[in-house]
């Protein structure tokens, strides 16, 4: 039977011994001690590398929002998850803030045009404009519905 270090599991797991450390005594993963050091056996590092099945976890790199949204916090909250926020400035004046100021992308801020020009697509339909469906999913049915008729709008001109 071969055996490994705790240094060894971490290298195959991609993480730091502390964080084999951490598994073996939340009892994710088998090890035996010998001495100060655990030794662990290759064929356990399978139950711990196998995920839930389903998309990866990805965050935007942008946070794309109008004037209304120009506040302290959310800039915060970008810098915290490392998004560019692509927010406009307000006319009316603030107060001055320490440092220099944002930088604003404009033909990034363009891009939102297309969201919402999708959403006012979306809302000539009375039924998702105000929203009569009460269960999620009809919802979501009558969305794809809606979109799959702009789709055909789109490319089956009546006017031929």
């Amino acid at each position: 039977m071969k055996i490994i270090s705790t240094a060894e599991a971490a290298r195959r797991l991609g993480v730091t011994p502390n964080r084999v450390r951490m598994l073996i005594e939340a009892k994710r993963l088998k090890a035996t001690k010998l001495g100060n050091v655990w030794v662990i056996n290759p064929k356990d590092l399978d139950a711990v590398t196998k995920r839930k099945p389903g998309r990866p976890r990805k965050r935007s790199r942008w946070l794309l929002a109008d004037k209304g949204y120009d506040a302290e916090h959310l800039r915060h909250y970008c810098d915290r998850y490392r998004m560019q926020p692509v927010i406009p400035l307000r006319a009316m004046p603030r107060k001055p803030r320490p440092g220099l100021p944002r930088l604003f992308d404009r033909p990034m801020y363009r891009q939102r045009y297309i969201i919402e020009r999708m959403f006012g697509w979306l809302k000539e339909n009375r039924r998702i404009g105000t929203r009569y469906d009460k269960l999620a999913k009809s919802f979501a049915a009558m969305v794809t519905l809606t979109c799959s008729l702009r789709c055909m709008r789109q490319y089956f001109s009546y006017k031929t």
